[in-house]
């Protein structure tokens, strides 16, 4: 019985260990406003930095009396490596930016080309029309207009209308000659903008191929804690009442969710049947609702498949609106930077919400309407209490949580 309850204390405070905070070096960044030269140039000084520190950790040997040291710096490592991965994705939502805008115009563009195309097409057949006008009634020479003329005042004002008439022609060929050249040259425009949005795309691609592998090497990172925390084990209990403190920590918490849900007014209707996966790219459960480690784990943990889960799009399970949204306190009472969406009542007169976990980035604020499937809330990530990046997932009925794949909410295929 004591080696169940050593086992399970051990348990937690392995939890407890594995929490790492969010970078610091992130929180004045905004992406509108970095240049991607700028994130560049920062992810290399980040690369530098996190081979600086492995080199560190080599220097450390497996006896416990450095595995303390050793483990710090592989808490460092991460956090480096997550500031790494923020930055490339950032690039990429700047390049995202640039190539919608460039669309936007190559659009206009292309709209204007059309419009002007048809203002030339109706000048060619009027030009058209006159020539053979004119060809159809003969060469009116001035010989000719002088044989079909009786008074000399008649030739001359037949003559100066010719004149005229000529002149117009010429003016109207000239400004066709010019338009068509305009044409052309925005035609080589529109090219070369779409030229340039095919190049940025690749730059994308690029940057999402490096977030990959960076977020693989921050789970190796994570195991490596994991085993550096096996050895400390070996010396480490926590008492009873750590224990206790962290359970009422969580009570807290929860307790002040259902307060919330419930003193919110809910508007809406929640039409009922299945809510929309979470995380769209990634449906590994790697934890489920019910009793863990002594305490109830009130949703489920979406983690790593075969999609890094970290830096994930999460998304709004149903149609609602956002009612909490933490995006500045990384402990977050161990939820980390966390949203909360109301979805309404349901035919029971049950009141419906859903509650998003662990992210690196809160993307929505408190009001905000939402879209299921659609309106993305956040981005998946490690904040708050985690032994690694996912996303917690909740249902809550009345500001109680239920098991939401047993209930029907959501589907796991």
């Amino acid at each position: 019985m004591k080696k169940k309850h050593l086992i399970r204390w051990v348990s937690l405070f392995s939890a407890l260990v594995l929490t790492v905070m969010a970078p610091g070096s992130l929180t004045g960044l905004e992406a509108s406003a970095a240049s991607v030269s700028d994130l560049q140039q920062r992810v290399k000084e980040l690369e530098k930095e996190q081979q600086q520190l492995k080199n560190r950790v080599n220097q450390y040997s497996s006896d416990l009396s450095n595995q303390k040291e050793k483990r710090n710096l592989l808490n460092q490592q991460i956090e480096n490596m997550r500031a790494q991965i923020n930055l490339l994705m950032q690039q990429a939502d700047n390049l995202n930016a640039q190539i919608s805008s460039m669309n936007d115009d190559i659009a206009a563009k292309e709209q204007e080309l059309a419009g002007k195309q048809e203002e030339i097409d109706a000048s060619f057949q009027q030009l058209r029309s006159r020539l053979r006008t004119i060809f159809k009634s003969g060469n009116m020479s001035g010989l000719q207009m002088l044989i079909d003329t009786d008074e000399f005042a008649d030739y001359l004002i037949k003559s100066k209308m010719m004149e005229r008439i000529s002149a117009n022609d010429q003016a109207l060929m000239d400004g066709l000659e010019g338009d068509m050249e305009r044409i052309q040259q925005e035609k080589e425009q529109i090219q070369n903008d779409k030229a340039a949005v095919e190049e940025q795309k690749k730059q994308v691609d690029q940057l999402r191929v490096q977030s990959d592998s960076k977020k693989a090497e921050m789970d190796n990172l994570y195991s490596q804690v994991n085993a550096v925390v096996k050895n400390l084990e070996q010396e480490i209990t926590l008492t009873k009442e750590e224990m206790e403190k962290k359970a009422k920590e969580r009570e807290k918490l929860n307790n002040e969710i259902n307060q919330l849900i419930n003193s919110t007014a809910s508007t809406g209707k929640y039409g009922g049947g299945t809510m929309f996966w979470p995380v769209p790219t990634v449906r590994n459960i790697s934890s489920g609702f019910g009793p863990r480690w002594g305490t109830i784990h009130r949703g489920i943990d979406i983690a790593n498949g075969a999609v890094k889960i970290y830096g994930q799009n999460v998304v709004a399970a149903a149609d609602g609106v956002v009612i909490y949204a933490n995006s500045t306190n990384t402990w977050g009472g161990g939820y980390g930077y966390y949203v909360i969406v109301d979805h309404g009542v349901d035919s029971k007169g049950q009141k419906i919400s859903t509650l998003y976990a662990h992210n690196s980035q809160v993307l929505v604020s408190v009001g905000q309407k939402v879209v299921g499937g659609q309106t993305v809330l956040s981005r998946a990530g490690d904040t708050g209490d985690v032994t690694g990046p996912h996303c917690h997932f909740e249902v809550r009925v009345n500001g109680t949580a239920v098991d939401p794949i047993k209930n029907g909410y959501v589907k796991m295929n």
